[in-house]
């Protein structure tokens, strides 16, 4: 099964949530490089069970860190 992401308008000053999938594909990485680099800190929320990541807040952490 593959999923397709469909951006919907969001308010203005508000950003998306995305999922380890999300992120990791942001990243070129794989899924396990994000659970490795949320072990070490990098931003995240638990939402409904489920850990969620903003892109901002993650790029700027691993770019703070040199781990891309």
């Amino acid at each position: 099964m593959t999923g397709r992401l469909i951006t919907m308008p969001l308010r203005p000053g508000s950003e998306p949530w995305l999922s380890k999938r999300q992120i990791a594909a942001h990243f070129g990485f794989s899924t396990r490089w994000v659970e490795l680099r949320v072990r070490e800190g990098m931003p995240s929320q638990m939402i409904g069970g489920h850990r969620r990541f903003r892109i901002s807040e993650c790029e700027t952490w691993v770019f703070e860190r040199g781990a891309a």
